[in-house]
C-alpha cells in the first residue's frame, strides 16, 4: 500500500471508529455523505496510481467489495439503537468492534492475496473505495433499522451563521 493511501485510510477509519464508539444521533446526511466522499477519494487514488488492471485483480476487488458490504450489514446491526433527549441515538458495542476487526482483516488479507496474483497495486490503492462502500452499506442499514423502529430522527441542524453586526 502506498503511503498516501495508507495515511488517508488510517485517518478515515480512526475518525469513523472514534465517532461510532462515542455514539451519535441518527439523522442528517453526514452518515451518507461521508461514505460517498471516502469512495470518491478511493476512486481518485486508484486512478492516480494507474494500477495494472488484470482480470484476477478486478475479480478479487469485486469479491472484497461483496464481503465488506456484507460486513457493513453486520456492523449496521451491531449498533445499539436507543434514544437520547427524545431522538434516535446509536452507539458502539462489542459486536461492532468484532465486525470492524473482521473488516480490517479482510482488507489486509485481500492486499496479501492481491500481491500473490499480481494485483497488488490495484488492491493497495483501493482501500478508501472499499471502506467507503462498506460505510455506505452500514449507514443504510442503521437508517433502515431506525425507520423500522419508529424512533424519531433528529433533523439536521445545519451550520450556524452569525448575523452581521
Amino acid at each position: 500500500m502506498d503511503v498516501i493511501s495508507l495515511v488517508i485510510t488510517v485517518a478515515i477509519v480512526g475518525l469513523v471508529l472514534y465517532k461510532q464508539f462515542r455514539g451519535q444521533f441518527v439523522g442528517g446526511n453526514r452518515d451518507v455523505v461521508l461514505p460517498f466522499v471516502v469512495m470518491g477519494i478511493g476512486l481518485l487514488t486508484v486512478a492516480q496510481a494507474h494500477p495494472s488492471v488484470t482480470t484476477a485483480g478486478v475479480a478479487l476487488l469485486a469479491a472484497e467489495l461483496v464481503v465488506v458490504g456484507g460486513l457493513g450489514v453486520l456492523r449496521g446491526y451491531a449498533f445499539r439503537i436507543g434514544t437520547r433527549d427524545g431522538w434516535a441515538y446509536r452507539s458502539g458495542s462489542a459486536a461492532l468492534l468484532a465486525a470492524w476487526v473482521l473488516t480490517i482483516g479482510v482488507r489486509i488479507g485481500s492486499g496479501f492475496l492481491g500481491e500473490s496474483v499480481g494485483a497488488g497495486l490495484l488492491l493497495s490503492t483501493s482501500s478508501a473505495l472499499v471502506f467507503g462502500g462498506s460505510l455506505l452499506v452500514q449507514s443504510l442499514v442503521v437508517r433502515r433499522r431506525v425507520a423500522a423502529s419508529g424512533l424519531p430522527v433528529r433533523p439536521d441542524r445545519g451550520r450556524r451563521v452569525r448575523a452581521a453586526a
